[in-house]
């Protein structure tokens, strides 16, 4: 596994790398800051997974946000403290697949990189839980008015509880290519891009 942390070097991030690369046989961890991955990228880099400090993009501008994603082409996964503003940064960047508590205990954390590397997302919020006033719009009525079958409601709840192409197939008896179908329509139907919009959708 070829794996990207965003973030400053200090015993935080140094820890982390070090569970990463423990947990993982081939595993390699590179560690640059925001400043200096976005001077030495001109063309999109081949990782695993992304791992960015939510710290770190406190103080980026939208542009910076904007070339990030533009050179990750990988599922991202955010370690954030809930006080921060991170809602914002999944309006901003692609391919996020989770957003969890930087403090999160060790099987958390990787049982999050195994769910992600697999196609899944994780989140340590729940989904509902973040929404302003329309969270309540998040239900099977609201679903069933976007035209999204019975079947479809189904697969996209677990996909927002992170399950996987493959634990869906298996869930289901379909394919994974019956699944990935299955998405596809549900997020043309939604209108969005990826599931992790659905957290800004009722906005």
């Amino acid at each position: 596994m070829k794996a990207l942390y965003l973030g400053e070097k200090n015993l935080g991030s140094l820890g982390i790398i070090s569970i990463i690369e423990a947990s993982y046989q081939m595993a390699s961890v590179t560690l640059k800051s925001i400043e200096n991955f976005l001077e030495e990228g001109t063309e999109p880099q081949q990782y695993s997974i992304a791992i960015i400090d939510g710290k770190t993009l406190h103080t980026c501008p939208a542009y910076q946000l904007k070339q990030i994603s533009q050179l990750l082409n990988c599922p991202v996964l955010f370690l954030v403290e809930e006080e921060q503003p991170w809602q914002k940064y999944l309006e901003q960047i692609d391919h996020v697949h989770g957003v969890i508590k930087r403090e999160s205990d060790i099987d958390f954390f990787i049982n999050t990189i195994n769910i992600i590397r697999n196609g899944g997302y994780c989140y340590s919020w729940d989904v509902h839980s973040i929404m302003n006033n329309g969270s309540a719009m998040l239900n099977d009525e609201y679903y069933a008015s976007a035209g999204l079958t019975r079947r479809e409601i189904e697969i996209l709840k677990m996909c927002l509880d992170g399950a996987t192409n493959k634990a869906i197939s298996i869930r289901l008896s379909r394919s994974e290519k019956t699944i990935s179908a299955h998405k596809s329509n549900i997020l043309r139907k939604l209108g969005v891009k990826r599931f992790s919009d659905l957290f800004f959708h009722c906005r």
